[in-house]
């Protein structure tokens, strides 16, 4: 009898513990999605202006073009943020990496080493000579 009252007593005062501090113990297993503002650095070596790229959010699909090779995007914290062709070259296509969104990141975009890139660049060429 003895041993069943103690048993009774620790499990009210760990549920009462548990109960007290929830809020701490879900922040643990769970993470919270944080807004962010993403300040995306673009460093590129191509023969593109940057304003002929934008920053794309991929699961809100929300996207900026880039100012003076800055831009500033409304996401989430951790994100999957993708490089774009601008939309007004509707002829190009590209395929650049992913990355997670940040509140600072920096992204370069090397044309020199790029096949795909090399193609993108060669498919917009061949848009202007029309």
């Amino acid at each position: 009898m003895k041993n069943l009252t103690l048993i009774i007593l620790l499990l009210l005062a760990s549920n009462i513990t548990t109960y007290w501090y929830s809020s701490e113990i879900s922040s643990i297993f769970i993470k919270t999605e944080e807004t962010i503002i993403a300040e995306i650095q673009l460093e590129t070596n191509c023969e593109l202006m940057n304003e002929a790229f934008i920053a794309v959010d991929l699961i809100t699909d929300k996207s900026v073009s880039f100012n003076l090779s800055k831009a500033y995007l409304r996401t989430l914290d951790g994100n999957p943020i993708q490089i774009q062709m601008n939309p007004k070259f509707s002829d190009v296509t590209s395929n650049f990496a992913l990355h997670k969104a940040q509140k600072k990141m920096k992204i370069e975009i090397d044309c020199n080493i790029s096949n795909k890139l090399k193609n993108t660049l060669e498919s917009l060429r061949n848009t202007f000579k029309n």
